[in-house]
């Protein structure tokens, strides 16, 4: 059975040991631990790009210098480990961690370790062999082999009450960076990733376990990245404010802050798109689909239609002007020999009937024709 949190008091008077005074430190660093592992989602929170450089040999051999941008991750276990400045990775370690291959992708991990600073013995009367007064909260950079970055929610979670691991007595929290290639004529990297592939996991960020989220501001914002980020692609933002009467916007994020709307719901049930709007049909609406089939085809319905909630209304009609040459030299008669659409299927059935009018009348080949079609898609008004 897990023994219960203790929180330390002091009474006027009492010597203090140390491990009163450690307790009161662990207690509320085990307080926020147990805050970030289950109010949040663990996962990076600021920084802690994978950043490529491009250099050469002095043989002329191609790769890349990968540097770790700053920042902090919060892991499984609630810790809190911060890279303070960039470093750029050794690619030693790559080749110690996996024996690397060329043109595979490695997942790179960082982890949190406790390391005990240096002892210290400067108090006045201190014993000549001081115990250290600090522990550094440091990182480790480390590699797996191919496949070990997949289901990162799977390692080893906490008990409810557990403080922070140190990294050391257990296996550590990977919290997955991005990918690596190996060039093993330099024997440096050549080349990173942030994902393999559109499928491939991808580096975790931090988010927010909430069955509620209020703002007491009049407007509550979500969006991909910050207002000054510099991606390739467009922060895309979801604001609702209480400003004209109340609105749901949905659109492109601006350097400054401002949101550029795309399409804007308001309080009363108004909707303003500034593009193309697909998908369900209105009701009492009417939508229309028409062109050109040949035989065997099924008729495409309008954008958006869904064929059990709409009544289908569809017309063919023979196109005379592009049939088939005739079967031969002589002379022959075309005739429609059918021309309409499977109501259940939408497949059109459309043949001609070649007659031969030379020396008598007989039946000539069956052909496949085009046709013009018009659907019509009737939505009822309740």
């Amino acid at each position: 059975m897990a023994d219960p949190i203790a929180r330390p008091m002091f009474y006027e008077g009492e010597i203090l040991p140390a491990a009163d005074l450690v307790a009161g430190v662990d207690y509320a660093r085990n307080q926020l631990a147990r805050h970030d592992r289950y109010l949040h989602r663990w996962g990076i929170a600021t920084g802690l790009v994978l950043q490529a450089a491009k250099k050469a040999t002095a043989n002329g051999t191609a790769y890349v210098a990968v540097t770790l941008v700053a920042g902090i991750a919060i892991d499984g276990y609630g810790r809190e480990i911060v890279v303070p400045a960039d470093i750029e990775l050794n690619p030693a370690d790559l080749e110690n961690a996996v024996a690397p291959q060329s043109n595979v992708w490695y997942p790179v991990f960082l982890s949190g370790r406790d390391q005990p600073a240096a002892a210290t013995a400067n108090l006045s009367g201190g014993p000549a062999n001081a115990s250290p007064t600090r522990v550094q909260e440091l990182y480790d950079i480390v590699y797996g082999a191919p496949g070990s970055e997949l289901n990162p929610d799977q390692q080893v979670a906490p008990q409810v009450s557990d403080a922070p691991d140190d990294g050391v007595s257990a296996i550590p929290w990977k919290v997955l960076l991005g990918y690596v290639k190996w060039e093993p004529n330099a024997k440096q990297f050549a080349d990173v990733s942030d994902q393999i592939g559109s499928g491939g996991t991808a580096p975790r960020y931090a988010g927010v376990n909430a069955a509620e989220v209020v703002s007491a501001s009049g407007q509550l914002r979500l969006a991909t990245h910050p207002q000054n980020f510099s991606g390739a692609g467009p922060v895309m933002a979801l604001e609702i404010h209480e400003a004209n009467k109340g609105e749901l916007v949905f659109g492109k994020q601006n350097a400054d802050g401002t949101l550029t709307p795309v399409l804007t719901l308001s309080a009363s049930g108004d909707l303003t798109a500034t593009g193309k709007v697909s998908g369900a049909v209105t009701p009492g609406s009417i939508q229309v689909q028409s062109g050109q089939a040949f035989d065997g085809v099924i008729l495409p319905l309008p954008s958006g239609v869904d064929p059990a909630k709409v009544t289908l209304h569809v017309h063919v009609s023979l196109r005379v002007d592009q049939l088939q040459a005739p079967p031969g030299s002589g002379p022959f008669l075309p005739v429609p020999f059918e021309c309409w659409a499977d109501p259940a299927t939408r497949q059109v059935h459309c043949r001609v009937q070649w007659w031969d009018m030379g020396g008598g009348v007989n039946p000539g080949p069956l052909l496949p024709a085009f046709c013009d079609y018009t659907i019509i898609a009737a939505v009822a008004a309740a």
